[in-house]
């Protein structure tokens, strides 16, 4: 817990967000105590409107290759915002924006590197080595340029990239790499048997995200950063981040603070060798990064590479925002992101399916959204009118490129972050059968819990923890900027009990789902994938929405969490 209140900085921007003009003078939810059983049931006409053939249609249609892999900016994601706008509008749900429209644009450069050298190591003695472009290095730039090269860069090995004051973690330790490039580890140091919680032990924390990582390096003044890529920390192959090494990539409209000429990663090869060069073996250099106390080290090998980069400064993604207006304007928020990674040209030229066409990651999601916003229309029905509050949804543009579209959403909102009682987040549905428990990604954080947990049980479902909380799926999906503006928010996740299969099912599921179907053209609808747990999944985020949006119902961080201080400014305002 401690760990998370390094984060306040970061939080600090979307707090100070000013009303909009919809509902811009309605005070926010008196903060009460909270009372899950007291959650109003969801009635039976609205579930009766989910059903798996709707959720089977929408994913087909949103994974088809006229879709073109719903690329960020590109006509497929057009094809795609006009799809979910005509969805929206079919079931009677009304523009969400405060013109009455359906779309935000979202202001973006497109980056791409056209052509890159090999990146070569070159130590103070011995013989330089050299490591392919997308092989062994997948990089690319912060900078507004269309060349970039490092020629005999000072590189320093800063272990595992970490500032965390909570935690008393210093891995840079007062040394001075401005100008140079860091060498990091992704994730989390390991836990030891003197600190069992060390970093929330198995959980990984934001520190242990790539994006945290360049954020740091950009706040020393450090030229670029490379990341040590093994499976182990990352959980997923090298190929998820260097299939994609030339195509084109949304980045930010400006270049941040602190650019970095060069970021990106490297595989397990590429780092032993450079940590060889530097005296040491990989697993040394492990070692040394997990103990406490750890200081960086200069290398005794600089780094050379160039690359020809194509940039676009005109690239506009489009957030689609549709509501269903309650009683008054607090608001729940489902989101979903819409994009995915669009085509690779590469492969289209050598004659392969180079179309992403993103059926799980998140045509799936989307669908979801669909089914539950047509459940909400039932729902007002059967009620006789609006319900107690307003319900958004949003699904997001540039997700895949660093979660861009929600943080823009949360920084220009259609209402203030404090009238938002709550963010439900859908992402990567369960194609996979069903099962008897559900997972919430973050709920444990907040009140959002003991309402997860009716609403599953009322499905005769249990809510188990996360079965891979190394991976931090906290801080990868769409829900982290609604948590960083302060706003309790969730990600419904499948469950790993699967029905009438053996218990380490789910492990065969999501092992075969990171190697075959993760950021691969293989994430198609095949006649493998069933529909019975997305039914559950979507079913289960519908009640718990429902449940806020027809009560008063208030739910907050736990004291311990600093997005509970965030929370806490934003409702004073």
């Amino acid at each position: 817990m401690r760990r998370l209140l390094v984060l306040l900085p970061l939080l600090a921007g979307p707090v100070v967000l000013s009303a909009c003009e919809e509902g811009g003078d309605v005070s926010p939810a008196e903060v009460v105590a909270f009372d899950a059983s007291s959650a109003p049931d969801a009635p039976e006409a609205a579930l009766a409107a989910i059903d798996t053939v709707g959720l089977r249609e929408h994913i087909a249609r949103l994974a088809s290759d006229e879709f073109g892999g719903r690329g960020t900016g590109t006509p497929g994601e057009q094809l795609t915002v006009d799809y979910i706008v005509e969805q929206f509008q079919r079931v009677g749900l009304e523009g969400g924006m405060p013109d009455g429209s359906f779309t935000q644009d979202v202001p973006l450069r497109s980056v791409r590197v056209t052509d890159a050298s090999p990146l070569t190591f070159t130590p103070d003695t011995g013989e330089p080595a050299s490591f392919d472009f997308v092989e062994d290095a997948a990089l690319g730039t912060d900078a507004d340029a269309s060349s970039v090269a490092l020629d005999g860069a000072d590189l320093v090995f800063v272990g595992y990239g970490i500032t965390a004051e909570g935690y008393d973690w210093d891995d840079y330790a007062g040394t001075d790499v401005a100008g140079k490039v860091v060498v990091s580890f992704v994730n989390d140091p390991p836990a030891t048997a003197e600190e069992p919680t060390l970093f929330q032990a198995d959980t990984m924390t934001y520190n242990g995200r790539w994006t945290y990582k360049y954020e740091e390096a950009r706040r020393r003044g450090a030229r670029g950063i490379l990341l040590i890529h093994t499976e182990e920390t990352a959980g997923y192959p090298f190929g998820v981040v260097a299939d994609d090494a030339f195509g084109a990539h949304p980045s930010g409209a400006e270049p941040p603070e602190g650019a970095l000429e060069v970021r990106g990663w490297i595989s397990r090869d590429a780092g032993a060798a450079l940590a060889e060069m530097s005296g040491a073996s990989l697993e040394e250099w492990m070692e040394r990064a997990g103990t406490r106390g750890f200081t960086p080290v200069e290398l005794p090998v600089t780094a050379s590479v160039s690359m020809e980069v194509e940039q676009t400064a005109s690239l506009v993604g489009q957030n689609v925002v549709a509501k269903l207006p309650g009683r008054s304007a607090e608001a729940i928020v489902y989101g979903a992101h819409h994009d995915h990674l669009g085509t690779n040209d590469d492969l289209v030229a050598a004659g392969q399916d180079g179309i992403y066409n993103g059926a799980i990651d998140n045509a799936s999601g989307v669908a979801m959204m669909i089914e539950i916003a047509e459940a909400f229309v039932e729902a007002r029905e059967a009620n006789g009118g609006p319900l107690d509050r307003t319900v958004y949804f949003v699904t997001f543009t540039a997700e895949e490129a660093g979660l861009l579209g929600s943080a823009y959403f949360a920084e220009h909102p259609p209402v203030p972050l404090g009238q938002m009682v709550a963010n439900v987040n859908v992402d990567s549905g369960n194609l996979f059968g069903e099962t008897d428990d559900i997972v919430g990604i973050g709920s444990e954080r907040s009140d959002l819990r003991a309402l997860l947990e009716r609403a599953a049980a009322a499905e005769g479902m249990t809510v188990s923890g996360d079965a891979a909380p190394s991976q931090g799926l906290f801080f990868r999906s769409d829900q982290l900027a609604f948590a960083r503006g302060g706003v309790p928010a969730v990600f419904v996740n499948t469950g790993d009990r699967y029905r009438n299969r053996p218990a380490d099912y789910g492990q065969q599921v999501r092992d075969a789902y990171r190697a075959d179907r993760y950021h691969q053209p293989a994430d198609e609808l095949t006649d493998d994938l069933s529909f019975g747990g997305i039914l559950q999944q979507t079913r289960v985020a519908f009640r718990l929405g429902y449940a806020l949006a027809a009560s008063d119902l208030a739910p907050q961080w736990r004291p311990s969490e600093a997005f509970a201080e965030t929370r806490r400014q934003s409702l004073s305002q």
